[in-house]
């Protein structure tokens, strides 16, 4: 087999990112007129709007530059996080199948293990606290964003997930 390398798409991320500046500027725009109206609430989350876009908007750059891939398939394992600076590898072994779910309009691959907690030390603090939200709502923390996988190779990698994990090739409905 094969490694594989699934990158996210330029074209969704680059409206993201104009979309967190606008979040920016409408953010410290709130701030500076409900200030100068003496509204301080309004004036307070605006600031935290803008703050918040403001730490996002360096991440959101920094991922449209780099040419690294969102996901990784090797013979051996799955590398979930492969872009980031604590990539996740899993390896096939370990890997009990996989749910293909929708939340909120988004569709998330949410891969079951056999042993969550092998895998969970690796996932970065911030990760493992984002996380427990996934816990809370009975979902695996383990997931792959679809909307992360460029769309044209989102069949391909649901059908690749299907011959590493079960040794099946199916051809899958579309995604």
């Amino acid at each position: 087999m094969e490694e594989l390398q699934f990158y996210p798409p330029k074209g969704k991320n680059f409206l993201l990112l104009l979309m967190c500046l606008v979040f920016i500027a409408l953010g410290f725009l709130m701030c500076i007129v409900a200030f100068s109206d003496g509204d301080y609430v309004i004036s307070a989350l605006g600031a935290v709007t803008g703050v918040f876009f403001s730490f996002i908007f360096p991440i959101l750059v920094k991922s449209l530059l780099a040419a690294k891939p969102y996901l990784i398939l090797t013979k051996e394992e799955l590398i979930t996080s492969a872009a980031t600076k604590n990539p996740i590898p899993i390896e096939w072994k370990d890997i009990r199948g996989y749910n293909l779910i929708k939340v909120n309009g988004s569709k998330i691959v949410e891969i079951i293990l056999e042993d969550e907690e092998k895998y969970r030390h690796q996932m970065t603090t911030t990760t493992r606290w984002l996380n427990k939200l996934n816990d809370a709502m009975n979902f695996s923390p383990f997931a792959i964003a679809l909307g992360q996988i460029k769309r044209n190779d989102r069949d391909k990698l649901v059908n690749e997930l299907d011959k590493r994990t079960f040794g099946e090739d199916l051809n899958t409905e579309e995604v």
